[in-house]
C-alpha cells in the first residue's frame, strides 16, 4: 500500500538529517551517545523480536519464486520498517564520533572499586563495540535455531523475553537525550527533522494501534513515551534556541538544519560571552577571530592564520581567556 511505501521510504532516510548537521557543523556537541548508543541496541533487539514472531511467514515468502515472495512482503512491511530504521540510525552514531569533543569522562562505581577516566571518543567506541557484543550476542540463539529448527515456535519465550527489554529501553533511551538538551541549553547539533519526523511517524502508529488494531496497552504505551519525550527536547531546544537569538520561524529553522550554521553559532556564543563578561570588546575579538578562522579554513593564505593566532594571545594578555572550541558537550 502507499502507507507501507512511504512507511519504508521514511524509515530508510531518517538518520540522514542528524548525521549530515553533525558532518556539516563538524561537531556533535548536544547529541547524546547514551541515547545513540541506547536505541541502536534497542532497533536490533526490535527486528531480532519481529523476526523470531514472524519466522513462519519469513520462511513461507522465502519458500517459492520471486514474485510469490514480492507479494508476501506486504504482510512484512512492518519488519522492513524496523529494520531500515535501525540502519538509518545507527549511521549516526559513527559520524558523531568522529566529531566530539575529545573531553575527559569519568566512570566512578564506588561498589565495585571502579575508578576510569577516559577521552569521550575512546569511551564512545568502546560504548560501539558493547552495542555491537550485546546485539550479536542476541541473535547468535536465534540464527543457531533457525538453521538447526527451522521454525520459530522453540523461540517463542525468547522472543516475548525480548520484547520486554525492548519496552524497557524504550521508555529510558530518551532521557539521556533530554539531560543533553538541558545542558546544552539549545538544540546545536541534534536534528530537529530527524526527530520531528520520528515523533509524528510515532504519533501516527500510536493512534493506528490504538484507534484501528485495539492493540494492548503493552504494545502503545512504551512507544507513546519516547515520542512524547523527543517532543519535549524539541520543544526545550526550539526555546532554548529562540531566546539565543538562533531562530524565529520554521523557515529559519530549516535554514538552521541544512544550511550553513556553524558560523552563526559561533557567532552568537561570543557575543553572549561579551555580554556577560560586560564588555563588547570581547564580542568584537570573537567575531574578528570567527572571520580569520573562516578564511583560513576556506584556503587562506599562512598570514590569515597567523593573524589568528596573534588575535587570541592578545586576548590571553588581557586575562579574557580563549574561547576555541566548544567543550561542553554532553
Amino acid at each position: 500500500t502507499a502507507l507501507g511505501v512511504c512507511s519504508i521510504i521514511t524509515s530508510a532516510f531518517i538518520g540522514l538529517p542528524q548525521a549530515y548537521k553533525i558532518y556539516q557543523r563538524k561537531s556533535a556537541r548536544g547529541v547524546s551517545f547514551l541515547t545513540l548508543g541506547l536505541g541502536n541496541v534497542g532497533a536490533f533487539l526490535y527486528v531480532l523480536n519481529l523476526t523470531i514472531l514472524h519466522y513462519n511467514q519469513i520462511a513461507l515468502a522465502s519458500s517459492r519464486d520471486f514474485a510469490f515472495w514480492v507479494k508476501a512482503q506486504r504482510s512484512l512491511t512492518f519488519v522492513w520498517v524496523e529494520l531500515l530504521n535501525a540502519l538509518s540510525m545507527l549511521v549516526i552514531y559513527p559520524v558523531a564520533l568522529y566529531y566530539a569533543e575529545d573531553e575527559p569522562w569519568r566512570l566512578r562505581l564506588d561498589y565495585i572499586k571502579l575508578d576510569v577516566t577516559l577521552g569521550t571518543r575512546q569511551a564512545a567506541f568502546l560504548g560501539f563495540v558493547a552495542q555491537a557484543v550485546v546485539v550479536a550476542a542476541a541473535w547468535l540463539p536465534a540464527v543457531f535455531t533457525f538453521a538447526v529448527d527451522g521454525r520459530c515456535e522453540p523461540l517463542a519465550d525468547y522472543g516475548n523475553a525480548l520484547g520486554l527489554v525492548v519496552a524497557v529501553i524504550i521508555v529510558l533511551k530518551f532521557l539521556p537525550q533530554l539531560y543533553a538538551s538541558l545542558k546544552a541549553e539549545g538544540s546545536h547539533s541534534l536534528s530537529y527533522v530527524t526527530y520531528g519526523v520520528d515523533a509524528v511517524a510515532g504519533v501516527v502508529a500510536w493512534a493506528q494501534k490504538v484507534f484501528v488494531t485495539h492493540e494492548r496497552l503493552s504494545s502503545w504505551l512504551p512507544p507513546l513515551f519516547l515520542h512524547a519525550l523527543e517532543v519535549t527536547v524539541l520543544c526545550i531546544n526550539y526555546y532554548n534556541d529562540t531566546k539565543r537569538g538562533g531562530f524565529v520561524g520554521f523557515a529559519r529553522l530549516f535554514e538552521d538544519e541544512f544550511g550553513d550554521s556553524s558560523a552563526r553559532d559561533d557567532g552568537r556564543e561570543g557575543r553572549e560571552r561579551g555580554r556577560e563578561g560586560g564588555g563588547g570588546d570581547e564580542a568584537r575579538d570573537y567575531d574578528s577571530r570567527r572571520t580569520a578562522r573562516t578564511d583560513y579554513g576556506a584556503g587562506g593564505s599562512g598570514d590569515e592564520h597567523m593573524a589568528f593566532e596573534g588575535m587570541e594571545q592578545a586576548q590571553r594578555r588581557r586575562g579574557l581567556g580563549t574561547t576555541g572550541r566548544d567543550t561542553s558537550f554532553l
